[in-house]
């Protein structure tokens, strides 16, 4: 399979995704907790990166680089994902208290206020919600990422050991 069509695809896939939370958002009213929010933004920038290999033809430094990235923004959804899953198997003590939201914090609070707030969690991330064959949205989210974490490892090895 070629490296464009490989990019195409994990756009293809994270697009489907992305727009399966919107969905459930949208239709469902199932709101997304902050933890749920930076997962889509990693998604979001997967898809970016898988785009841009899709649709540019860079060289070898250049793909090295995009296959880097889309590798950190994997294994920043990732963290945030266990994250959650986490929260919900271990709900700290205060998760009775309802939290604001992300664009709140970012809007009265410092970054890294902001930061340690939604790590420490809050009700809504221990929630389960929706599941399908009994994973829920988290855990779903952590098989996806894990598939294309593997997926950015390979391209990043094929690209150093190709020649040009």
């Amino acid at each position: 399979m070629s490296t464009r069509l490989l990019y195409f695809t994990g756009f293809i896939i994270v697009c489907i995704l992305l727009l399966t939370s919107v969905y459930l958002q949208l239709f469902k009213g199932m709101m997304p907790c902050p933890l749920c929010t930076l997962q889509r933004i990693s998604f979001g920038l997967m898809g970016f990166f898988f785009l841009l290999g899709a649709i540019f033809y860079f060289n070898k430094i250049a793909r090295i680089i995009l296959n880097s990235l889309i590798g950190i923004a994997t294994s920043m959804g990732l963290f945030f994902a266990t994250r959650q899953v986490w929260l919900q198997h271990f709900p700290p003590a205060n998760s009775e208290e309802c939290g604001v939201s992300l664009q709140y914090m970012m809007q009265v609070l410092p970054v890294n206020e902001v930061i340690s707030k939604i790590i420490a969690g809050s009700a809504e991330c221990t929630q389960r919600g929706f599941e399908f064959l009994t994973l829920n949205m988290a855990e779903w989210a952590i098989v996806w990422f894990v598939f294309f974490l593997g997926m950015a490892i390979y391209l990043f090895a094929r690209e150093c050991r190709s020649k040009a």
